[in-house]
């Protein structure tokens, strides 16, 4: 995406949200995944993409922040960071 007519010090960021859900017992748990995709140009393309859980009224601990080169392999790094944790454990409480 050419996006040339930021100033400097701009920066566009697409915004994806995943929710992922997994079996818990007979039921399903979910978390949602938000990924931030920076456009055009980027200093390192292994950081292209940042996911992260997310929650409305919690804070995500910072070791579950996963990047990639695409929003693929970000929601894949996270989804492989998350998987062994309940939801619980993957935020702080805001504060």
């Amino acid at each position: 995406m050419d996006v040339s007519y930021l100033a400097f010090g701009e920066r566009l960021v697409r915004v994806h949200r995943f929710r992922y859900m997994r079996p818990l017992g007979c039921a399903f748990t979910t978390n949602d995944i938000l990924i931030e995709e920076a456009l055009g140009h980027v200093s390192d393309e292994s950081q292209r993409c940042m996911a992260r859980p997310d929650h409305p009224e919690l804070v995500i601990r910072p070791e579950f922040v996963a990047y990639g080169e695409s929003v693929e392999a970000a929601v894949k790094a996270c989804i492989e960071r998350i998987r062994p944790r309940r939801v619980h454990e993957l935020f702080l409480p805001k504060g």
